[in-house]
């Protein structure tokens, strides 16, 4: 009777976490399919020219073993990202990126939008613009709960979001913290102190847009978003945050980004794709 639990363990063991799971890579694992199924071809036609009777079953054969190399160990064929990194299309690559997408605001600004609700003003000593004051003040209070209180975050984002907080799951992974319900993945943000900066802001910045409730749950995600730019402090460690340009790697693409980063705990809070061509 303890045989399945067994089996389990034992298949657990030989997968490579490094490629596998929350780290495994599309575009390197659809190359490696591809592969495997042109060698599944070959082999079925070399030996089918011996023998036609076992050509398909040795195909067959060929492609399952591939496959299975594929699941358990994340390649087929060594060196896979960087034949990935060089040779498919970088809209490919970034279709099936598991970094954060670029924000596509559209036709509606969302740092306009804050600018129109007083919320960002223009500050002459500082020539800059900058969150303004009783806001900060509201924000900072509304992060100090949703940072020690989980029951607070659920609530936050499930009103947000439209869903039932009792059907809300966090997931933490590398460099990704996302939220997750019965019908599937919900959203993704960088950090878990970027979430928390989300919850606490959704909680305040109705008070400060009439429209809050009829926008889209996009546009109300990408006004929070714009919001922590302005941090000055980590959400959830309270360190210090700094803006920087910064290079993403992934398995097999790099980006150029703009982020903000707390420099005591390393949590991503921000990230916004970069095109250096046309600065």
């Amino acid at each position: 009777m303890h045989l399945v639990p067994r089996l389990r363990s034992s298949l657990a063991v030989m997968k490579n976490p490094t490629y596998t799971g929350e780290n495994r890579c599309i575009p390197c694992t659809l190359l490696n399919v591809v592969l495997a199924a042109v060698l599944s071809i070959a082999v079925m036609a070399l030996v089918g020219t011996i023998d036609t009777s076992v050509g398909a079953p040795a195909g067959v054969a060929t492609f399952a073993a591939a496959a299975a190399l594929i699941y358990f160990r994340g390649y087929l064929i060594p060196g896979t990202p960087t034949f990935t990194k060089r040779y498919l299309p970088e809209g490919v690559l970034a279709a099936f990126d598991k970094a954060p997408e670029r924000t596509d605001w559209g036709e509606i600004d969302p740092r306009e939008l804050l600018f129109a609700f007083g919320v960002v003003v223009d500050d002459p000593t500082m020539d800059d613009l900058v969150l303004d004051p009783a806001f900060v003040d509201a924000w900072n209070r509304s992060i100090e709960i949703h940072r020690t209180e989980e029951s607070e975050l659920r609530r936050s984002l499930a009103r947000l979001s439209g869903v039932e907080r009792s059907d809300l799951e966090f997931r933490d992974g590398p460099h990704v913290f996302a939220a997750e319900t019965s019908d599937g993945h919900l959203a993704n943000w960088p950090s878990r102190a970027a979430c928390v900066a989300d919850a606490a802001g959704a909680v305040v910045l109705p008070q400060w847009d009439p429209d809050w409730d009829r926008r889209p749950v996009a546009v109300r995600a990408d006004l929070l978003a714009v919001l922590r730019l302005f941090l000055e402090r980590c959400p959830t460690c309270d360190g210090d945050v700094m803006l920087s340009q910064d290079v993403v790697e992934s398995c097999c693409r790099r980006r150029d980004v703009a982020a903000a980063t707390c420099r005591d705990c390393d949590a991503r809070l921000f990230e916004m794709d970069i095109d250096l061509a046309m600065e």
